[in-house]
Order: structure tokens, then sequence, then C-alpha cells
């Protein structure tokens, strides 16, 4: 051998050299690399053509040193460590990059793991012996002897059910024979759903197995040792190439469940449908495929979901909002259109802002303000207000209904008058009953209160009159407290009058009311009419009256 190897050692310790390494050391044992030393190294088997080839690194001592030799013996793993070797190989090739080859291929007398100890020598007059150069694993070479696989001719969704079949087969790497490789397990691997089928190989070696598959699959056979055999049997693959597929089919999801579905607060909805694909003009269940789902529950990703037997989904869903559930693309399948649902879960945030609720003069209630959902966001069209009474301020009961942003209105605004009975007096507040995505607000209560007031009387002295001719008109002006009427005193009234004919009120006479609450007016008729007394509140404490009209004739 004369091929020269440079490397440099990268390990300290060991074996003292002399103090001249030109000079030789004789044998020297090592059980670790040491700089200046040579090294070797056995690697595994190389079974290529089925026999058992050597192959082992080896690096002289380095500064211009060539290995000159190389002697591998083996021992069986665990025998003793005075036994001899079971084989003895010197005659090696250098091949490249400091490895060596044995130039026959290696018979050892059982399959199973050897220890390989090394003898090196380079021409700087180094001899090293390595006893624990690598372990070798001698084994028999497995092998597919075949391995094929049935598609059905027309391979779709209804027609996959795929048959592989094989045999494996032992060689011998020192005798060169072969036999069938009974008792052993075949890993079968699907590479479109990813299943691993087992299958055990008959007294000939052979094996079958069958599965449906999901796709346009390329089926790998694999033989991998057990522990109780690593030693002695090598790995195994075989692969098959993709078998065609026909055109995908259409699919589409159909809901079960409603396109909007209405939960209670915090409560959770469930999305159901089936997903379903073309055949021919008809549409059939599709099983134990995937459904995505995506909203405000998933973000901006698609949430998988699957069919069951019978092709039906059902996706819980905890939160309000729009999802899109669709089915995903497969080797058979396309991609459903996305379909769109609306979940409504009620939460809060509707609040009434700038609420007013007030009584004018004559006794009408007026309550404005504006409704607003979450992020003042308008309310949908139609939707309600409820205006509430209590005469009490604990018993309410609605009192009327009106509708949020109609015509004349801001979207979000709201208006209404009210009375009950003749005036406003009382308690009153608005309530928004909620809907399918908001929950119920009430405002607070205003207590609203001005005091009734009457006039009696009013009617004129005379309903026949000359021109000119001075009626008179007088009763009294009473107020009420606890619902009982009393005199009310030192208050305006005043006499109206209305010409035949004419739209205009015309004021004639004004008078207040003595400590009795007693009036007294007159005035001249000068034209056919209509007369009437009122009491208009000068105040915010009262309410407005008016005496009974009377129409007067003037010749």
């Amino acid at each position: 051998m004369t091929a020269g190897d440079t490397s440099t050692a990268d390990a300290t310790g060991a074996a003292a050299v002399a103090a001249d390494p030109s000079d030789g050391q004789g044998a020297v044992t090592l059980t670790k690399p040491v700089p200046g030393l040579p090294w070797a190294a056995a690697a595994p088997f190389d079974y290529t053509n089925d026999h058992a080839k050597l192959r082992v690194s080896a690096r002289s001592s380095g500064n211009g040193a060539t290995v000159t030799s190389l002697t591998a013996r083996f021992y069986p793993l665990h025998a003793p460590a005075d036994a001899a070797p079971v084989l003895t190989v010197t005659d090696f090739e250098y091949v490249a990059a400091g490895v060596w080859r044995a130039t026959a291929p290696v018979v050892l007398p059982a399959f199973g793991a050897y220890r390989v100890a090394l003898d090196v020598r380079d021409d700087h007059g180094y001899d090293v012996t390595l006893p624990a150069g690598g372990t070798v694993e001698y084994q028999q070479v497995v092998h597919f002897s075949s391995y094929t696989q049935t598609v059905p001719s027309n391979f779709d969704f209804d027609h996959r059910t795929v048959t592989v079949q094989g045999a494996l087969t032992l060689t011998d790497p020192g005798t060169g024979q072969v036999s069938p490789f009974a008792g052993a397990t075949v890993s079968v691997y699907d590479n479109a759903s990813g299943a691993t089928l087992k299958a055990p190989t008959a007294a000939d070696g052979t094996f079958t197995t069958s599965f449906d598959a999901d796709g346009a699959i390329q089926t790998v056979g694999q033989y991998e040792p057990g522990r109780e055999d690593s030693w002695t049997h090598t790995r195994a693959y075989a692969y098959l190439s993709r078998p065609d597929l026909p055109a995908s089919e259409p699919t589409r999801i159909r809901f079960t469940s409603p396109p909007d579905v209405n939960v209670p607060a915090d409560g959770t909805a469930t999305v159901t449908g089936v997903v379903e694909r073309k055949v021919g003009d008809a549409w059939l269940p599709v099983p134990h495929t995937p459904v995505d789902l995506s909203g405000p529950q998933t973000g901006s990703a698609w949430f998988p979901s699957f069919s069951d037997d019978r092709g039906a989904f059902a996706v819980p869903v905890s939160q309000a909002g729009a999802y899109q559930v669709r089915d995903e693309a497969t080797d058979y399948l396309q991609q459903s259109p996305a379909e769109s649902v609306r979940v409504h879960i009620p939460e809060s945030g509707a609040q009434f802002t700038g609420l007013s609720i007030s009584q004018d003069a004559m006794g009408l209630g007026r309550i404005t303000g504006r409704l607003t959902l979450g992020q003042a966001s308008s309310p949908p069209s139609g939707t309600t207000v409820q205006v509430q009474y209590s005469a009490d301020g604990k018993n309410w009961r609605n009192a009327a209904t009106t509708t949020v942003g109609r015509q004349g209105l801001r979207k979000d605004e709201f208006l209404c008058g009210v009375r009950q009975g003749a005036n406003a007096n009382g308690y009153w507040r608005v309530s928004f009953l909620g809907n399918s995505d908001w929950l119920p607000v009430t405002g607070n209560a205003v207590h609203l209160w001005r005091t009734p007031t009457r006039i009696t009387g009013g009617r004129p002295s005379t309903t026949h009159a000359s021109h000119n001719q001075k009626l008179s008109f007088s009763g009294r002006l009473q107020q009420s407290a606890a619902g009982v009427w009393h005199a009310y005193g030192h208050a305006p009234v005043r006499l109206w009058f209305q010409p035949s004919g004419s739209k205009t009120w015309h004021l004639m006479s004004t008078a207040p009311t003595d400590a009795h609450g007693q009036y007294s007016l007159t005035a001249k008729a000068t034209n056919s009419g209509t007369w009437y007394v009122a009491y208009q509140s000068p105040d915010t404490h009262h309410l407005d009256s008016t005496s009974v009209h009377t129409w007067v004739g003037v010749k």
C-alpha cells in the first residue's frame, strides 16, 4: 500500500511516544486518537451487489507519513478478551480521501454483530493497534423481489380500494444463496393519507394488503428490522408510481342549521350542515372529509373539522358574527364555494344617549333620544323603543312604541309624544327590549308633574247679540291637589274670540282671578264667532286649561 494520508490528529492522551518520532515506537495500543500517531476506524458493511464489503478510514502519524499496511481482525461482539479472531483481513486497496477497502468480500461464520480490531502502520515506523476499531453487522440482505399494486380501472371516490402485493427474499452475502423471507412484517405507507399498513409475509415470503386510498397514492413498501433481528437483517424499500385519477367532482355545503343562528347570551351556537358531491345530476353526501370554518372565532385562519359517516358536520361557535364554511379539495373532489352563516349571540353595549323626557303646559309628554348599539352603530331598520309609564315609579307598563330612525329623524334617533289620561303626570322611561345581537337596556326614569287646572263657567251672557253688544263671561279657575279641586286665586285668565270664517284667534280681554278663583271678563260682540276662556300657565308648574267653546251670533 503506497497512498499517503496527511490528516492531523485531533485528540490527546494514550500511550507515551519517543522524543524523536522518526525513530519509531514498535507496537502501541490505543483506545482513542493521539496526536502524532496513526488512527483508523471501520465503517459499516456496504452490501452493494449483496456482498459484505469492508471499508476503513485510516490516517498516518502525519508530517508526510504514509500508511503502509492495514489489518482487520473480527471478533464476535461479546467474545472474551483472549478469544481468537474469527477472520483476519490484510489485503486492502486505497480508494480516496483516507478510505481503504478490502479487496475481497467479507465472509463471517454467523450473522450478527462483530467487533473489529485494526492494526495500522505507516512509513515513519509507527505500528498502532486499535482493539475497538468499530462495530459491524454481518447481515442477510433483504430484498423486495416483487412489489405491485392493483388499482380499480375507474379509480375515483366510489372505487378506490387499492391492493398491494409483494414478496421478500433473503440473500446470504457469503454464499449468494437466496431464500424466501417468511414471518417478516412489511410496512406499506400511503402518501395520500399518511396511513401505515402492516402486512406479514407467508412461508414463501409473499404478502398482500388492501386499503381505501384518499387520493393519488404513491405506496412505499418498507422492511425495518425489529430489535431481535436488527443485527442480522438489512433494511429494504420499494416504491410504486402514482396511478392516474379522473377529473374531480364538484362539491357544495348545504346547511341544516338556519342561515341566521340565534343563541342566548353567553351561549354556544352549533353550525350544522352536510357536505355533498355531484354525481351525474344527483348530490350525494361526502363522509369523512375536511370542513373548514372561518370567522370571528378563528380570526384570519380556517378552523378544520370533519364530516361524519353521513357527510354531516357540526361546528360549535361561541362568538357572534359572520362565518364562512367550505370543504377542502382532495384528489377526488373540488373545493366547494364558501357558504355564509351568521351567528347572533346578544351582547351588552346598547345604550341611550341624549335622552330627554319633558311635559309641556298642554300636558303632552315629549320623549326624545338616541339608541346606539356597540361602537356608535346605528340600530337596524325597524328597531323600536318601548315608552313605559308608572304611577308610582315601581309598577311599569308599556304606554307607547316608537320606531328608531323613522322618517324625518336620524338613523339612531327616536321621538314620541305621550299622555297618560289627560296629561303626562307620572313616571316615564324608555326601554330597548333587545334583539338577536344586543341585550336589553332601560333608561333612567323621570318623574313628570304639573298641577292640573280647570275653568268652570266661561259661557257668554247671551248667544244672540246685537252689534257691539257687551258680552259677559264668568266662572272659576281651579287647581287639583291630591285629586281634589281648589280655588286658584290671583292667576291670569284670558278671553279669546275667533270670527266666523277666520282661522285666527284674537285676545279680547285679560283679568286675574280673585282670592276665590273667580273671574269676570267682558267684551263687545262685533261679529259672529266662537268664544272661550283660557288659563295659560306663566310657569312650568301648572297645566293650561280652557272653558267650553261657545258660538255667538251677531245681528
